[in-house]
Formats: structure tokens, C-alpha cells, sequence
């Protein structure tokens, strides 16, 4: 099993230091964040073991080509053009295609693909027109359109995320998608833990996270060894969530929707050995501790003591019970 960080490449970074900062605090690598159509140069080659790729929120009406809906979100063509990078369609998979080789520039052994469909609308009202029938049918018929860049010895990993797609990963659904799919030999589930915790808002504590991943994990049965890799994080954020506003924020910025996505999603590290018990209960090839920090060191130091906790190490600060 591998331990990996998430890490967003800035200007001026060198590979040989972020490679000593990481081995430094017992990380083998990084999922790198691909999010372009132009490939590092050069590619961090060394420290690369996945790659995350480039996310759309809300894509369903565009590829359906729902005008209507597209013009009452976005209201001119400009608008919709800047948030795609194309016209329609067909555009738009040229953009996902080359996006997929500028992250496959960096030789990664998995790339990461959101599972998800929101409206800003729906992620405020929390009321939801699509099923998640609807939005895992529709990823499945997109991923055909550019499997045949997958090459051989690479997983493409599907990501839960807290709205309509992979939401609980309820059996009946996973085997669903992973049937439409119908690429075995390169796909994959990629666990995020603390987008999982947000669809319990009744979690209270790291414990009972943990229970509850384990006893989903449990339900997969064998269908679990289809998760490869495990966004390790903490969001236990119930208490906002049975409080927040069901409705559309005037005016909706984009400010004011990351405050209320990082209110959902916090991105936090664990502070127990659920940590553990969460990693246990998967047996994932790789582990990502992806982790908020005003710094990229700051984030390192936060999952050297996630790293302590997955791997049973003690240090008395970090390694408590619940």
C-alpha cells in the first residue's frame, strides 16, 4: 500500500524538493492535480503515483444539449463556452481527452474521475433532479468516448462525491455502473471518506464514521476489491448541514459557494485510529491523504500524523481513542 498527498503544482516547484519534503514525513508520492490540457514540463515523473483530473459540478445538461436550462444558469453562450471550454459536445470530449493526456504525460498508475451532477441551485436546496441511475448511466456512456486513451496497467478510479452519482454506494448501484462500464481491466472505485461522511449527517464522531464506512464496505461485498484507493479525510459536518439555508443565496458568488462547499467538506485530518480502522476495513493499493492547508508544507504536516495513525505508529499527541 502506498501513501500519497494531494498536490496542485505551482509555478517555480521542483520535483527533488517536494520529493525530500514528502519522503521526509513517510509519503511514497503525490496525486498529482491535472486539471489543464498541457502536460508539466517537465512531468514530475519521480513523485507522481495518480492523478486527479479536471471536474465539471453540473455537466449533464450540456451533454445533453439542454439549452434551456444551460441559458437560465449561465445566460449567455460566452458564460457556458468558459465553463466547458467548447460549444456543445462533441467539443467538449476533445477537451476531457486532452486533459486525460496531459495527466497521463505524468505516467501515473491511476487517474481519479468525479462522480457527480449538481446544479448550484440543487447543491443549496439540496433537492436534486437527477437520480443516481440517471447520472451514473450518463458518466458510463461519457467514459466510452475516451476509454481507448486507458492504456494497459492504468486504473481509471470513479470518485463518490455527496451528490447524485456514487452517492452511498449502495451495491445495487455500483454493480450497475460498473456494468455499463464494462471495462474491468481499467476501472475502479476511488473511496473518499469524508465525502461519504456527508451523506450521515448524523455522524458525531470519528467512531461512528468509521463504523459506518466498514458496515458499507461490508455490503459490498466482493464488489469492494473494486476499491483501488481511499481520499483519506475527515468532514464531520452534520451540524451544518441540518441547519444550513435550503435555498439559492442572492447574490451566489463564487465565495460564497467555496464557504459553503468547504463548510460541507472540511478536509480535515483524522485525530484517532479510525484512520486506521477505515484503511483496515478496505485494504486499498493507495492511500491519499488529501488534506486542506494554507501551505503545501502545512498539508504535509497534517498528513504525517494521518500517516502515524494509518500505519498504527504512536505519538502521544495524535494517537487517542474517540
Amino acid at each position: 500500500m502506498k501513501q500519497l498527498i494531494s498536490y496542485y503544482r505551482m509555478p517555480g516547484d521542483r520535483e527533488e524538493e517536494i520529493s525530500r519534503l514528502i519522503h521526509a514525513e513517510g509519503l511514497d508520492g503525490v496525486e498529482n492535480l491535472i486539471y489543464g490540457s498541457q502536460a508539466g514540463s517537465p512531468p514530475f515523473l519521480q513523485i507522481t503515483v495518480g492523478t486527479h483530473l479536471r471536474y465539471w459540478p453540473y455537466w449533464m445538461d450540456f451533454y445533453e444539449g439542454n439549452k434551456d436550462r444551460l441559458f437560465e444558469i449561465f445566460t449567455n453562450q460566452d458564460n457556458i463556452r468558459q465553463m466547458y471550454g467548447a460549444e456543445d459536445r462533441e467539443g467538449w470530449i476533445q477537451v476531457i481527452r486532452a486533459n486525460i493526456c496531459a495527466a497521463l504525460a505524468e505516467k501515473p498508475r491511476y487517474l481519479v474521475w468525479h462522480v457527480q451532477e449538481s446544479t448550484p441551485e440543487e447543491a443549496f436546496s439540496w433537492r436534486f433532479r437527477h437520480t443516481d441511475e440517471e447520472v451514473l448511466a450518463a458518466t458510463a456512456e461519457l467514459y466510452q468516448s475516451f476509454r481507448d486513451l486507458i492504456p494497459d496497467g492504468v486504473f481509471i478510479l470513479f470518485e463518490n462525491i455527496f451528490w447524485p452519482g456514487l452517492y452511498r454506494l449502495e451495491p445495487e448501484k455500483v454493480e450497475y455502473f460498473f456494468t455499463r462500464l464494462d471495462d474491468p481491466a481499467h476501472t475502479g472505485l476511488m473511496f473518499d471518506s469524508g465525502h461519504f461522511m456527508i451523506t450521515n449527517p448524523d455522524l458525531t464522531s470519528e467512531k461512528e464514521a468509521a463504523l459506518y464506512i466498514r458496515e458499507s464496505m461490508k455490503q459490498l461485498g466482493e464488489m469492494r476489491s473494486l476499491v483501488k484507493g481511499i481520499h483519506l479525510s475527515c468532514s464531520l459536518s452534520g451540524a451544518y448541514i441540518r441547519q444550513f439555508r435550503r435555498g439559492m443565496p442572492v447574490p451566489l458568488t463564487n465565495q460564497v459557494m467555496m464557504r459553503h462547499i468547504c463548510s460541507l467538506d472540511h478536509h480535515d485530518p483524522f485525530q484517532t485510529r479510525a484512520a486506521r480502522e477505515i484503511v483496515e476495513a478496505i485494504e486499498p493499493d493507495y492511500v491519499t491523504h488529501e488534506l486542506f492547508g494554507n501551505t503545501f508544507a502545512e498539508a504535509v504536516e497534517k498528513a504525517r500524523k494521518q500517516v502515524l495513525l494509518v500505519t498504527g505508529a504512536r505519538e502521544t499527541q495524535v494517537y487517542h481513542s474517540v
